[in-house]
């Protein structure tokens, strides 16, 4: 069916506005950190609600503040060695290269069209939720630990900060 108003014509059918739907991309952003859980989350992503143009981006948040908070000081308090802080600063780089070249090869596996993103900040949900803003995400897949209440309450938990302040759609999976 097509309407002409002028020298205008336009196709009122409604296959062409449902082609143009299914062509957008979805960007989803799977939240990873080698954990089970996080592993979970990404084959649940895969079996039950992949779509074939999805963009998928594999967020890992490094965490610097372990390093920081080490025992591997010097006697003093007050004594910074900067070769410990550059010696630990250089393995936890190799350990985030080393993962993030295990979550590559989880995509490629997975035949998923997708990039492994890096992000840094002093808390873990903090970092997603800042990712998730960059690359303009319409949906968030994360695992949980399933901590309980009150340990939830003292330390905190990425899922539920994550769950508060991202502003699309987050799926928690629950193994």
């Amino acid at each position: 069916m097509s309407t002409e108003t002028g020298t205008e014509t336009r196709d009122l059918t409604m296959s062409s506005g449902t082609e143009a739907a299914a062509m957008k991309q979805r960007v989803v952003a799977i939240a990873v950190d080698g954990s089970e859980n996080a592993k979970y989350a990404f084959q649940y992503y895969v079996q039950e609600i992949r779509k074939e143009n999805d963009k998928v981006f594999l967020i890992h948040s490094v965490e610097f503040n372990s390093i920081l908070h080490t025992t591997r000081w010097d006697s003093s308090p007050f004594t910074i060695d900067m070769d410990t802080i550059g010696s630990l600063m250089k393995q936890e780089d190799q350990k985030t290269r080393q993962k993030m070249k295990q979550f590559e090869t989880l995509l490629k596996e997975s035949g998923i069209d997708g990039t492994v993103k890096s992000v840094h900040a002093e808390q873990t949900g903090e970092a997603i939720c800042k990712a998730i803003g960059e690359i303009n995400a319409s949906l968030v897949v994360m695992g949980t630990r399933g901590v309980g209440k009150i340990r939830r309450t003292f330390m905190g938990s990425v899922s539920d900060y994550v769950v508060h302040h991202s502003h699309v759609p987050v799926l928690i999976c629950r193994k």
